[in-house]
């Protein structure tokens, strides 16, 4: 990168961190940046056809993980990835799991931070895999495919409605937000039933389908489900250390064996992973799962039926610019 560098940012004037503290565009459109503002998240593939237009070498989006899925659904799926520019994340949302990986620190002044960056030529390019889901429905009641980096479901999806309605509507955000949802979450399990906690089982099929036909085969109740292609999750977790290649994918029985033994080595261990039967690690490039209940891409929450089995593959490439 150099200072050649076409630049343009996509600003979500309504996400957390742009509310309380909003972005100053002003002296970036002075310099010649192309900047746009749309006022509802259903306005950014708009927004993003106007800025793709203008032939950008780096699209930074500052918003959160919401912001950036659905940037990276109209990209990928919507057959606007020809030529698309690098992405530089900011963190400027209420959750922002996607840019803790592969974005810009957060702090203030993050979007004149992803200009300097990208004109000084000192940032670097990583590519990674995004998740293609399909079979799901969203609270508008449209099934089409969405394309993020983080899949979850039943566990996931409770902790998620714990953290909105517990800790989001507080303020309490970021890390923090993720320790006070796991913690009691946890204890609450450990405690009382099993059939009332977070991590109650619900009852899932799971094929591992390629060119030979179906394969590797999960059924019956689990506690959770996750897959992504993100590097480092919420807390630092890296839970997948299945072989081969693929989508990183793990399931963990309900419930869970021996949970307090196992949750450091699920959620943290590199070498020293989970040793008890329940917990299963895998990668293969599609998965169809048959399952009834709420999944979750990248935060966003849709329903799935087990009659039309939820679909997920590889939903293409992306570059992204970090420091």
């Amino acid at each position: 990168m150099s200072t050649s560098v076409k630049f343009g940012a996509l600003v979500n004037p309504t996400s957390r961190r742009n509310l309380r503290r909003p972005q100053d565009i002003s002296n970036l459109v002075a310099k010649g940046a192309i900047i746009e503002t749309p006022a509802s998240l259903e306005e950014v593939p708009a927004a993003i056809n106007r800025l793709t237009a203008s032939k950008l070498d780096v699209l930074a989006i500052s918003g959160g993980d919401g912001t950036v899925l659905r940037a990276l659904t109209h990209i990928l799926a919507n057959g606007t990835s020809d030529n698309q520019p690098a992405l530089c994340l900011t963190p400027d949302g209420t959750t922002n799991m996607t840019a803790a990986d592969v974005g810009m620190p957060s702090g203030i002044n993050t979007l004149d931070r992803a200009y300097e960056l990208a004109k000084s030529g000192k940032g670097k390019l990583i590519t990674r895999q995004t998740i293609r889901l399909e079979g799901v429905t969203d609270r508008m009641g449209s099934t089409a495919p969405q394309i993020g980096m983080f899949f979850g479901a039943i566990g996931i999806c409770r902790a998620i409605a714990f953290c909105r309605t517990h800790l989001h509507r507080r303020g309490i955000v970021g890390g923090v937000a993720s320790w006070l949802t796991l913690t009691p979450l946890l204890l609450k399990n450990v405690l009382s039933s099993n059939e009332n906690g977070v991590l109650a089982g619900s009852a899932m099929t799971l094929n591992t389908v390629d060119k030979n036909g179906i394969g590797h085969v999960l059924d019956g109740s689990y506690s959770i489900l996750m897959a992504s292609t993100l590097e480092r999750l919420a807390l630092g977790a890296r839970p997948f250390w299945g072989e081969g290649s693929g989508l990183p994918m793990t399931a963990v029985k309900a419930p869970p064996p021996k949970l307090l033994a196992n949750i450091g080595p699920l959620l943290f261990g590199r070498a020293k992973r989970p040793k008890e039967p329940g917990y299963t690690s895998l990668k293969n490039d599609f998965y169809e799962i048959f399952y009834t209940g709420q999944v979750t891409l990248d935060g966003e929450l849709y329903y799935a039926e087990a009659a039309q089995p939820i679909r997920l593959s590889a939903g293409g490439e992306v570059r992204f610019l970090v420091p």
